[in-house]
C-alpha cells in the first residue's frame, strides 16, 4: 500500500459534484463514492489493474487529495495513474480566467458565487464516455445510471481488498463478447445492446482507437463518432465534454442543458437546441464550464 498527495489549481471542489452525482446503491459507475472517499480502479498499460481510494478533503483553496494504491505498483505504473487521476478529478484547470469572465454577467456572478470551486469529473477513457453516452440517450440520468452500474459488475474487472472493491469498466474485448440478451439482462433496450457490441468489437479488433480523438478537432470528432450506427451528434458531443479536452464545447442537444439555460435566460421558456447553440457562443471558449454550472445551480441550488 502507497499513499501519496495531490494538490489540485485552486480554488478546487469536486467533492460537491460526486456529492451531487453518486447515486448510493446504483454504483459502481465504475467509480464508488461515500463520504468524501472516491474509490476504483484503473486499467493501465498491458491491462495492469490498480486499486486505489482517494481522500477528498474540504479546503477550497489550499486543495490536497490523498490517493492510496492498494497494489504495488512500479515507478511507471505509478506514474501513468496518477495522470489518469489528475485528469479525471480535473486537478489541472485553472477556473481562474473563467471566474473572471463570468464577472461581467451578474446572473453567472451569483451562480459561480454559489458553485465556488466546483469542477466536473470526466471518464477515464474515451471509450467509457461513448458505451454511457450511448446508455443515457433519451432516458434519465438515475436510469441510466442503474444501466451502467449493472454492465460494469457484470462485464467489469473488480479487486477486493479487504472489505473494499475496487471496479474498472468493462474492457472492448469483454464488452464485444457480450451477448444482446446479455446486454439486455442490463436493463438496455435491444438496439443500444446492439450498438455497445458492435462498437465494441470494432474497437477489440483494433480498426477504431478511441483515444486518438483526443488528437482531433471538434468537426473531426463529432464526424467520427456519428460514422457508428447509433451515435448522432447529442452522444458526440456529450462525449467531448466527459472526455476530450475541448473547452469551447458544450451539450446544446442535452435537455437538460437546454432547461438550465432557459431557466435563467429565458424566464424558463424551453429554448430550442438551435438558440441554446447560438445563444451560449457568446461565452467563447468557457460555454462548456459555463453550461456545466448552470445545470449544476438549476439542479441542485435553485
Amino acid at each position: 500500500m502507497e499513499t501519496v498527495t495531490i494538490e489540485p489549481k485552486p480554488p478546487y471542489d469536486i467533492k460537491t459534484h460526486f456529492e451531487h452525482y453518486s447515486l448510493g446503491n446504483l454504483q459502481p459507475l465504475p467509480a464508488i463514492y461515500e463520504k468524501g472517499i472516491y474509490r476504483r480502479a484503473f486499467r493501465l498499460k498491458d491491462d495492469i489493474l490498480v486499486p486505489f481510494e482517494i481522500e477528498l478533503n474540504d479546503d477550497v483553496d489550499s486543495p490536497k487529495l490523498k490517493a492510496t494504491f492498494y497494489s504495488a505498483i512500479t515507478n511507471k505504473e505509478r506514474e501513468q495513474a496518477i495522470a489518469k487521476l489528475k485528469w479525471v478529478l480535473d486537478t489541472e484547470y485553472d477556473l481562474k480566467p473563467c471566474y473572471e469572465y463570468m464577472n461581467s454577467d451578474p446572473i453567472l456572478s451569483r451562480v459561480r458565487n454559489n458553485n465556488y470551486g466546483l469542477r466536473p469529473s470526466y471518464y477515464s477513457t474515451v471509450y467509457e464516455a461513448i458505451i454511457v453516452a450511448i446508455v443515457q440517450q433519451q432516458i434519465s440520468l438515475k436510469i441510466a445510471s442503474h444501466m451502467v452500474s449493472l454492465i460494469v459488475r457484470r462485464y467489469g474487472d473488480c479487486i477486493r481488498v479487504g472489505n473494499k472493491e475496487f471496479w474498472e469498466f468493462p474492457s472492448p474485448k469483454e464488452l464485444a463478447k457480450a451477448t444482446v440478451k446479455g446486454l439486455r439482462d442490463c436493463k438496455l433496450s435491444e438496439r443500444k445492446a446492439e450498438y455497445i457490441r458492435n462498437f465494441s468489437q470494432v474497437v477489440a479488433k483494433g480498426e477504431f482507437y478511441p483515444e486518438s480523438l483526443k488528437k482531433c478537432d471538434y468537426v473531426q470528432i463529432v464526424d467520427k463518432i456519428t460514422s457508428f450506427r447509433g451515435m448522432g451528434l447529442w452522444t458526440a458531443e456529450s462525449v467531448i465534454v466527459t472526455s476530450i479536452d475541448v473547452e469551447n464545447v458544450n451539450p446544446s442537444g442535452d435537455l437538460g442543458a437546454r432547461k438550465a439555460i432557459s431557466h435563467f435566460y429565458s424566464g424558463d421558456k424551453l429554448m430550442s437546441e438551435a438558440e441554446v447553440r447560438n445563444f451560449t457562443e457568446r461565452w467563447g471558449r468557457y460555454k462548456g464550464i459555463i453550461t456545466y454550472y448552470l445545470m449544476a445551480e438549476y439542479v441542485h441550488n435553485e
